[in-house]
């Protein structure tokens, strides 16, 4: 009876399929048991899309090389930034009647540029009197802006009044400008002298600015083709 129902759920032929396929299943997975772990490896085509960005999408997504140049800054030419060094005094200096140029005490400052040459702008501020016996035009207190020793620039700081009534001290302002190579430097300054004045100083202030110049681009070379 048993035989019969078998004969009837399933054809011989249907049958013989049927073991066939499981015959052949079941020795794939004896030989390749790591066969199944690795079909789950592979992406199918929906998983992918949804994993990876087209280069239809890529386009919008990154930059191209010419578009990332217009936008940013290569390293090498990010600019360095500006060095400053500064001073200043209160003590009262003078006062000095002499044709001879003098320093004027702690009236300096030192700093260090890094790059090739820098542009450098250097202010020196005082609040002085400038008397005389018979002030006038041609009559006037300079000072002398020394930068690394040298005498970079020498002007007037404040012209000459009477001596009585006792004046008033007034301010006076020098601004140089210089170029400055890489390494250390300082800055000072000194009243320069003059005859039939007498100087006083009652506070003052240096300021130096040094900014760095952009390094030139190495020149590239471009072959022609034929060349």
């Amino acid at each position: 009876m048993e035989v019969q129902l078998l004969k009837r759920r399933i054809s011989s032929p249907r049958a013989a399929t049927v073991v066939a396929v499981a015959a052949v299943v079941a020795l794939a997975v004896t030989v390749t048991p790591s066969l199944a772990k690795k079909a789950e490896s592979f992406l199918t085509a929906k998983k992918a899309a949804a994993t990876y960005v087209s280069n239809k999408k890529a386009s919008t997504l990154y930059l191209r090389k010419k578009a990332a140049s217009n936008l940013f800054v290569a390293k090498s030419a990010v600019p360095q930034p500006s060095v400053a060094g500064i001073a200043a005094g209160s003590a009262t200096f003078g006062p000095i009647s002499s044709p001879t140029a003098g320093y004027i005490p702690t009236a300096f400052t030192s700093f260090a540029t890094p790059a090739k040459v820098s542009s450098v702008v250097i202010t020196f501020s005082g609040n002085a009197t400038c008397t005389a016996p018979k002030p006038g035009p041609d009559q006037a207190c300079p000072i002398s802006i020394l930068v690394d020793g040298q005498v970079a620039s020498k002007v007037n700081l404040v012209p000459s009044t009477a001596a009585t009534p006792t004046p008033v001290p007034i301010v006076g302002t020098a601004t140089i400008t210089t170029v400055l190579a890489k390494g250390g430097h300082t800055v000072a300054v000194q009243y320069a002298g003059a005859k039939n004045v007498s100087f006083t100083l009652k506070g003052w202030n240096l300021a130096v600015q040094a900014t760095p110049q952009p390094e030139e681009a190495a020149p590239v070379e471009t072959t022609t083709k034929g060349s």
